[in-house]
């Protein structure tokens, strides 16, 4: 713990609690081989480990994108997809997909305040896997394998503003347009979400009336992200 403690000075306090939970350590194979601290996951040349990233479109096909806010240790203030975070090893949520989305379902409460039962896990579609690596700093870094989801759905959010600074829908014009900007250096983007609209979203937008065709539970390995 004093390890953790001293890693974690000066950052926000209910984020330093966040960053003591167990992630689920894998091989590159997504096998279970551990589990470890978010601190130990995510610090200099961190450990493999499961994420998940959810893609929630409304009935208009938008999909809501975040900011995240300023106190996150990791890649604070970048725009990423609706929600993203990891399963942890507790819970069942080590048990694969199913368990990646009981994980996502928990994380839609704590960072959307989407209340519980707007969206169940039978509602979230798994895409596929992705293994990536980037850094986000000198001290701090993503290595991990995401499970990516996508649901169609209007709900109501109401976002913790200790996680989010600010949300928005946008279409495929506008989210390209952000991605424009981020080009110029006037917004800064998640490496996983850059990956998601390189590899997989053009297809997830085009197959939205019929999520399930588009589903592949290969891991895709893209390497590292600079």
């Amino acid at each position: 713990m004093a390890i953790v403690e001293s890693e974690l000075q000066g950052y926000d306090k209910a984020q330093k609690e966040m960053m003591q939970e167990n992630c689920i350590v894998v091989d590159d194979n997504d096998l279970i081989i551990g589990q470890d601290s978010k601190v130990n996951c995510h610090l200099n040349e961190g450990k493999l480990h499961r994420a998940f990233s959810v893609l929630l479109f409304n009935t208009n096909d938008e999909l809501l994108i975040q900011q995240r806010a300023d106190e996150k240790i990791t890649f604070p203030s970048i725009w990423a997809n609706s929600c993203c975070s990891h399963p942890l090893y507790q819970n069942g949520e080590e048990s694969g997909i199913q368990g990646a989305k009981e994980a996502a379902i928990r994380k839609l409460t704590q960072e959307l305040g989407i209340k519980a039962g707007q969206i169940e896990t039978k509602d979230l579609t798994f895409i596929t896997k992705m293994h990536y690596k980037a850094r986000a700093d000198a001290k701090w870094i993503e290595h991990e394998v995401d499970y990516i989801f996508a649901v169609k759905m209007d709900v109501q959010i109401n976002p913790n503003p200790n996680e989010i600074q600010k949300t928005k829908y946008v279409n495929i014009q506008k989210l390209d347009e952000l991605f424009e900007r981020s080009n110029n250096g006037d917004v800064k983007i998640g490496p996983w979400f850059r990956l998601i609209r390189k590899h997989f979203l053009d297809n997830i937008w085009e197959n939205l009336e019929a999520l399930e065709n588009v589903s592949d539970k290969n891991v895709h390995h893209m390497g590292e992200v600079k």
